[in-house]
């Protein structure tokens, strides 16, 4: 009898922890913060979402409920990997080599390199694909050089390299693999499919009750959240009434959509890029590593007189606003003795005192992310000097803006904004939101504006079709300005090179947007300023913001065209 007491009260026991555990469950999972590591499961079948239409090869696949554990069950009849995932590129056994090799150049020579993509049983590769960056460098000259143009793939696992010899001295050539050909599809991918992958949360505010939910620029989010009994699931619509730039934000029960009052980049960041692949995938990401070189890949390059250590033409062309806007991306030029070299026209180097000279009487506007933020802080800190009352201003969050930076002695003025959503900036005001093409129309078009311009590193998060919306709207814009005052000079920075080990905003996605940037402004009256050369070759290597070596010489470009002749 005992026994069978003992029993009961061992059941009934593990039936109360049973009911707490799910109740306690269900009541987290009410929660965004625990929602944020939910995304995977998908929205229950009930909750009405808007989605995007679903690309051609995913079409029998799927349906407008798409999960991410159904995607990963239909991978190996979907995409057909399982052949390949296991013996992708690899950079231990891949390597390179100087097919011309020499122990001594002369200077302007041209080297020849050969990658050679091979799996990690040696064999070489039969497809193309592979993500590489290479370059030639000499840390006692201070020089680095890009390739060439392009790493060109041969598509069957071989890659040729060319470098023009630009400086006397010693150098080395450096090859990295970025990401294999098999991680480049899964990015593609993900970035096509998957509009959504930053979590973003708006705050809401009213009658002193504060609420948070999830944001986007689009309503396919990969939430569980709905808060009505009907299992339906409203959304404020913030789209942009001039723009049509979308952003909407899950409604929260209780609260009117005009209590949004604060965005933010989730604390926990992006849905991380690994959770929307295949197991298999998540092993193709590893740090980039240097490959091996098969023999010598270091020599000498020898001058060919005492007064010549570089390899330019004698006469350059002074530079001139918008000619360098073609669309295409050659080789730009390289470092030498810490200044960058353009190939493209005569670079002034530009002291403090110069520089004032350059923006004497001039209102500079820098409008997008933190890249551009970067020039704003690096002239007004280095300019600043409280004796001829200048005076730096910063908002409240000084990484949106409004900062505003005023100089009485050579009557400058700059301003600094950040573009609007998406923002990867944490907790601020959506009253400080603005969107690039409003910011413009709104800007004065008097004589003595500047406009430096950077919308790029935001948006890889989103995917190329997005973006390239995005740029019309900003393009629209630049020429309703120009239709003001068509003298008005306008600047678009690309995107800069980042570290080498991020998945979510690999560089991958960082040079495609490039791309589309220098297509959709080829033939613009605007003056592009294409640091990514400038940033994938020099030595102190991958950070989302540059060193200060790095910021000097961008700004000396882009000086050299609005002040060509001042030194």
């Amino acid at each position: 009898m005992k026994h069978i007491r003992y029993v009961l009260f061992l059941l009934l026991a593990i039936g109360v922890l049973i009911l707490y555990y799910t109740n306690v469950t269900v009541e987290r999972n009410k929660s965004p913060q625990r929602l944020l590591w939910n995304h995977h499961k998908g929205p229950p079948p009930s909750v009405e979402i808007h989605h995007l239409p679903a690309p051609e090869w995913l079409k029998s696949y799927t349906s407008t409920s798409l999960t991410i554990p159904s995607l990963r069950k239909a991978y190996p009849s979907a995409f057909g990997y399982q052949d390949i995932w296991t013996l992708p590129t690899n950079a231990t056994t891949s390597s390179f080599k100087i097919t011309n090799y020499r122990s001594q150049f002369s200077l302007c020579d041209t080297i020849t390199v050969e990658i050679v993509a091979r799996d990690v049983s040696n064999r070489i590769k039969s497809t193309g694909g592979d993500y590489f960056f290479a370059n030639i460098y000499d840390f006692d000259s201070r020089a680095s050089s890009p390739p060439d143009g392009d790493i060109v793939d041969h598509q069957n696992g071989t890659y040729t390299v060319k470098f023009t010899l630009r400086w006397a001295g010693t150098v080395k050539v450096t090859v990295f693999l970025v990401h294999p050909s098999e991680a480049v599809n899964s990015l593609r991918r993900v970035r096509d499919y998957f509009p959504a992958r930053q979590i973003f949360i708006g705050k809401f505010k009213s009658n002193n009750q504060t609420t948070k939910t999830f944001c986007h620029v689009t309503t396919h989010m990969y939430v569980e959240y709905f808060e009505n009994t009907s299992g339906i699931v409203e959304f404020c619509n913030f789209t942009d009434s001039k723009t049509g730039s979308p952003w909407f934000c899950i409604k929260p029960a209780g609260f009117p959509c005009s209590s949004y009052e604060q965005h933010s980049q989730t604390e926990k960041g992006a849905i991380p890029i690994l959770h929307l692949m295949h197991p298999r995938e998540r092993r193709l990401f590893e740090r980039p590593v240097r490959l091996h070189s098969f023999g010598a890949n270091v020599f000498r390059v020898t001058s060919k007189g005492p007064t010549r250590s570089t390899c330019l033409p004698h006469k350059l062309p002074r530079c001139i606003m918008g000619s360098n806007n073609k669309g295409s991306a050659p080789t730009l030029g390289y470092y030498y003795k810490e200044s960058w070299e353009s190939f493209n026209c005569k670079l002034s180097h530009f002291a403090i005192r110069e520089i004032k000279l350059c923006l004497q009487n001039r209102v500079v506007y820098f409008l997008g992310d933190s890249t551009i933020r970067q020039w704003f802080t690096y002239l007004a800190e280095s300019f600043d000097n409280t004796k001829f009352g200048n005076r730096y201003v910063y908002n409240a969050n000084y990484r949106m803006g409004d900062d505003i930076w005023r100089s009485k002695d050579n009557n400058i003025t700059m301003n600094y904004h950040h573009h609007g959503f998406p923002n990867m900036i944490k907790w601020v005001n959506t009253t400080d939101m603005h969107y690039m093409a409003n910011m413009i129309d709104e800007l004065p078009a008097h004589t003595g504006t500047i406009i430096f311009l950077s919308i790029a590193a935001h948006f890889t998060i989103t995917n190329l079709d997005f973006y390239r919306t995005r740029l019309l709207s900003v393009k629209q814009a630049i020429k309703r300005l120009q239709t003001r005052n068509a003298d008005v000079p306008v600047f678009i920075k690309t995107a800069n090179t980042r570290d080498m080990d991020l998945i979510d905003e690999s560089n991958w996605f960082l040079d495609q947007i490039n791309g589309v940037l220098r297509e959709e402004m080829a033939g613009m009256n605007v003056t592009l300023i294409d640091v990514w050369d400038m940033t994938s070759c020099h030595w102190t290597m991958f950070h989302v913001h540059p060193s200060e070596e790095i910021l000097k010489n961008e700004i000396d470009m882009a000086l050299s065209y609005v002040c060509p002749s001042i030194l």
